[in-house]
């Protein structure tokens, strides 16, 4: 339970220094929900992020990070990132992920 936990507060810490990503606190499993509606409409320039389904097809080709829809569990303005992993890849999920996103006017 220490472990999820620590990893829990590594990627709301890591999440903090993304843009426009807000997030809240999970109180249970081992997915945190951000939301992410800002960067709907939002290009870089090839591709365009016109909702939840599109901005996880993003992730997944950009930045490599593999995330899941949250349009399946209630929300079409947030998606599901598991930390039921290690910290190093939730370190450089995360990083990818802001990387990716720094590339959408």
């Amino acid at each position: 339970k220490a472990a999820f936990l620590k990893r829990r507060d590594l990627v709301l810490e890591l999440l903090k220094d993304v843009p426009h990503v807000k997030t809240n606190l999970p109180q249970g499993a081992f997915y945190v929900f951000p939301n992410v509606s800002y960067y709907f409409g939002k290009s870089d320039g090839e591709f365009e992020v016109t909702d939840i389904n599109a901005f996880c097809m993003y992730i997944l080709n950009k930045a490599n990070v593999s995330v899941v829809t949250g349009k399946a569990f209630g929300n079409p303005n947030c998606f599901r990132f598991s930390y039921a992993t290690t910290e190093e890849n939730i370190i450089e999920a995360v990083r990818r992920i802001k990387i990716a996103l720094a590339d959408l006017r």
